[in-house]
């Protein structure tokens, strides 16, 4: 008969795609994997997984058995909190999220997970998108908070609203009151973060569009140290609106006009799918209730404006 520690790393390795990173993930030698691996497949009497590269291709035995263990799991699951209702045991949930949900409403999400959920400890982790959904990926993090990106079919997503993103400059850099194409703009330095930044991968196809190729500069991976760059005149950025609302009433930055609006970027929230699945969408409920930034009803139109920060 197989045992629980044998079918969670045959589950491990399906989810996370090598038995490298299921070790990591049970706290097991990577031998100890490969054993329980082989059991698995001799007690099922068959491969569990097709080729040899063994990189979660599963075989059709092997998606029957994923989900018989995901069924067995969310039980033992239920079994344990049954257990342990009367004193829920305190465990830390990995969230992975942007400077601009850092600096904007995670605060307010850190105080409903705490009134909500008070057994969860939250451990946040900033860094840039591409980073955080390979750390999800790979079982690093359990929630993440990211612009909408391509994600592995393993991945669930729960849409938390928009961030409308603008062309911000030095005052007197542009005339005011009128539009400026993107070669207009591409006169002047663009301040921009790494490439592994979201925003900065859809400038770039912007400028590729238009057939232009402005300078660009590395400003750091400091949003708030961009805008200081672009207010001393450097150059141009593109920039969350919504978090320099009191430098555009100062005066400090002013907001380009173009003919076309800036670009608008979908935030959801991420988790994989796996038997606490249901804790994700929770999470993610909080996350919904908590952001700030613009949803939309079916028909497109504004259904919830963004809160200030």
């Amino acid at each position: 008969m197989l045992t629980i520690k044998q079918l969670q790393a045959f589950y491990w390795v399906a989810k996370l795609g090598t038995l490298n990173k299921a070790a990591e993930k049970l706290h097991i030698t990577q031998s100890a994997a490969t054993k329980r691996l082989q059991e698995v497949e001799a007690a099922v009497a068959g491969p569990v997984f097709a080729g040899a590269s063994r990189k979660n291709h599963l075989t059709r035995l092997g998606r029957e058995l994923e989900m018989e263990c995901e069924h067995l799991f969310d039980q033992l699951q239920a079994l344990e909190q049954l257990k342990r209702s009367g004193h829920p045991p305190v465990r830390t949930l990995k969230v992975g999220l942007t400077e601009v949900v850092a600096l904007t409403w995670f605060p307010d999400f850190l105080k409903r997970m705490k009134a909500s959920y008070p057994s969860i400890i939250v451990q946040p982790e900033i860094d840039f998108s591409l980073a955080l959904q390979e750390k999800l990926e790979c079982g690093d993090l359990d929630f993440t908070i990211l612009p909408n990106h391509h994600a592995s079919e393993a991945v669930l997503t729960v849409s938390v609203g928009e961030v409308k993103f603008g062309w911000f400059a030095a005052p007197g850099m542009f005339a005011a009151d009128v539009s400026h194409p993107l070669h207009e703009l591409a006169s002047k330095p663009v301040i921009e973060q790494s490439e592994n930044s979201v925003i900065t991968l859809v400038c770039s196809r912007l400028w590729e569009s238009e057939g232009v190729q402005p300078e660009r500069i590395y400003g750091g991976n400091n949003i708030q140290a961009l805008a200081g760059l672009v207010a001393a005149g450097v150059g141009i950025s593109c920039l969350p609106v919504q978090l320099f609302r009191s430098e555009l009433r100062s005066g400090s930055l002013v907001l380009v006009k173009t003919p076309a609006p800036g670009p608008t970027v979908g935030y959801s929230c991420c988790f994989l799918k796996h038997p606490a699945s249901d804790l994700g969408r929770k999470v993610a409920e909080v996350a919904r209730q908590s952001s700030t930034f613009v949803r939309r009803d079916v028909t497109g139109k504004r259904a919830s404006p963004a809160r200030r920060p």
